[in-house]
């Protein structure tokens, strides 16, 4: 018989695989060394903290305290944080756990999702796992002021395929676009006119490298259903810890509406860890120092980067980086970025991410990870300079 008469269409049997992971895969099995610039595990970039052990090692994790929300002291202490009220607050295991949610709350089987790009690849295994479609708004980049939300790409796919919510990055991975306050506008006035929900990741917010003084969270206004979603992950490089956040904003039926429907969600699955809920008032205290010494790091690595392939002359552009922890560097296309990713890999160890796995419109384009430790990013990108010189010729 048949094995897709027993399973779903939703999953497929294994990961997509390409030719790059293919080959790091047996690259790796070899023994071979590798420099992973694109390396965005923090606990791969010697980010240690065990105090987030004794942290979490509460006699009060003991004991079961179901709530669909999450403990009240966890959301307490969030709310302080945030200004907002702790019934508006839902905590999840991650936020890729909190997007799953939402899609279940927002949209019905086969229904859509606006998602930008270039973007993360990440949503349409989210999206198809629960059955939705998701669709691309463009973002455009002119350097050197940076990346803008495509306004009439974005009302023209809202309009063409009846989307039930919209989600932006705020600021964008891999773009490190921060939204604009024009932006932000115009993101509530469209969602409120067309009836959207908007979904607002903000996991890289604090991680401010050249932006303005405009950046700020779509969090706190009533103008549409908003949900604003963060996390231990990036807040403080804790993705083991698994505790992540939705709030919930917007015209107060809705939010009363929203909060309700994710109650019996949330209720279904219980899946924040009472250890990690029970030390979040504790952590919550850590994060801004935390923040300030990795954006030390980033901006460092950043200022290398740029210092690397930014000169006048150069055939290399570093593009602008508000935020976040990914730059991006255009280079000449004399290959594809996937050849040229392929080469870099087997002729010098050097695994970068190329801008396919984004969506980027153009060739040229490679994404590498600012969160590595300045030393092996040091030596990694003049690697990559001298090798790439020799490809360009």
């Amino acid at each position: 018989m048949p094995s897709d008469l027993f399973f779903s269409e939703r999953v497929p049997r294994t990961h997509n695989s390409n030719r790059l992971s293919d080959l790091l895969g047996r690259l790796r099995s070899e023994g071979r060394a590798i420099v992973n610039l694109a390396e965005s595990n923090p606990t791969r970039c010697g980010i240690r903290q065990d105090w987030v052990l004794d942290s979490m090692a509460t006699p009060e994790s003991l004991s079961y305290q179901p709530d669909p929300r999450g403990l009240l002291s966890a959301r307490e202490a969030l709310a302080e944080r945030l200004a907002c009220a702790p019934d508006s607050l839902f905590l999840t295991a991650s936020t890729s756990e909190a997007y799953s949610w939402l899609f279940k709350l927002l949209a019905d089987p086969g229904d859509t999702i606006l998602v930008p790009k270039p973007g993360y690849p990440l949503f349409d295994y989210l999206a198809g796992l629960e059955g939705v479609r998701v669709a691309p708004y463009r973002l455009a980049y002119a350097h050197p002021s940076g990346w803008t939300i495509d306004r009439d790409s974005l009302e023209g796919a809202a309009a063409s395929t009846g989307a039930k919510a919209v989600v932006v990055i705020n600021p964008n991975n891999p773009t490190g676009s921060y939204l604009k306050k024009d932006e932000r506008d115009f993101l509530r006035s469209l969602c409120a006119e067309r009836g959207l929900a908007l979904i607002s990741d903000e996991v890289f917010l604090p991680y401010a490298l050249e932006a303005d003084a405009s950046r700020a969270s779509m969090a706190g206004s009533d103008a549409c259903l908003t949900v604003t979603l963060d996390g231990l992950s990036k807040l403080l490089c804790l993705p083991q810890v698994k505790l992540g956040w939705m709030r919930l904003d917007g015209p107060a039926m809705l939010v009363e509406e929203a909060a309700a429907r994710l109650d019996i969600i949330a209720d279904t699955f219980l899946s924040a860890s009472a250890p990690a809920m029970n030390a979040l008032p504790d952590m919550l205290t850590r994060a801004d120092a935390f923040v300030a010494r990795l954006v030390g790091r980033l901006s460092g690595n950043l200022a290398d980067l740029r210092s690397v392939f930014g000169s006048p002359q150069s055939p290399y552009r570093v593009l602008r980086c508000e935020g976040g922890w990914t730059a991006l560097l255009e280079c000449p296309r004399v290959e594809s970025d996937e050849d040229m990713a392929l080469a870099l890999l087997r002729d010098e160890g050097l695994y970068v991410h190329p801008g396919y796995l984004y969506d980027f419109e153009r060739e040229g384009v490679l994404t590498l990870s600012l969160l590595l430790e300045p030393e092996v990013f040091s030596t990694g990108v003049r690697a990559l300079k001298r090798r790439l010189d020799r490809m360009i010729g």
